[in-house]
């Protein structure tokens, strides 16, 4: 083997030496893109809120934290305990959950009593789904505009109540989805009783003010991505 051939025979050798060596690097850091850990945006944080999640139906809502959260709807002199404000008690229909945010009650100031809540019921009935999207005019709804809420165009209606001293007040935004009635109503309830006046009085502003910050309960709603 003469002098070029040897000198040929080893740069060759070093050519592949160092093909074989960045193939190796090269693997190695493959292998290291491929194991490393994937990097997931965390979920904004709603400091002071909570959320409450149904899997059954779908949705998700979001409320102030030291909000008393119920599955049952509690009854005051012109608000029920059925799945919606002015549902017909012969009828279904389900309960979800109640948030009350807000909630006073007094033996000797104004007001006796105050609540503001949200609640949220659901029917399957027949009748009720077939009602749905229209105003209960015998117990006094009357018709809004629409409502966008978590992507879906609601129905919406107010309605109200007064006698014997106490009120009930709100709107419900009702929704068909697959078969089944969805209501969703912001609400307020109270004693409009006033004796003498007591340092320990709530200003009507006060408590219109707790009611308004329903709103942003109602527009927290969202239905689960399918």
């Amino acid at each position: 083997m003469n002098r070029l051939t040897l000198i040929l025979f080893f740069l060759a050798l070093i050519g592949i030496g160092g093909g074989v060596a960045w193939y190796l690097v090269d693997s190695r850091n493959d292998a290291f893109s491929m194991n490393a850990p994937i990097t997931v945006p965390a979920p904004e944080i709603n400091e002071g809120l909570s959320m409450y999640t149904n899997g059954t139906y779908g949705f998700s809502i979001f409320y102030p934290e030291p909000s008393d959260v119920r599955y049952v709807f509690d009854s005051s002199y012109h608000l029920g305990s059925l799945w919606r404000a002015n549902a017909l008690p012969e009828q279904g229909g389900q309960p979800l959950v109640a948030i009350v945010p807000y909630h006073t009650k007094s033996e000797d100031s104004y007001p006796r009593y105050f609540s503001a809540m949200v609640r949220i019921g659901v029917s399957y009935d027949a009748l009720d789904v077939a009602r749905c999207e229209e105003p209960s005019t015998e117990q006094g709804e009357v018709t809004l505009p629409d409502a966008l809420i978590g992507g879906r165009v609601w129905k919406a209606f107010s309605f109200q109540s007064a006698g014997m001293m106490q009120y009930v007040e709100g709107v419900s935004y009702r929704v068909l989805l697959e078969g089944r009635c969805l209501a969703l109503e912001k609400i307020k309830t109270g004693s409009i009783y006033r004796d003498q006046a007591n340092e320990r009085d709530i200003p009507k502003a006060t408590l219109d003010a707790e009611y308004a910050k329903l709103d942003s309960v109602v527009e927290s709603f969202t239905f689960a991505p399918r």
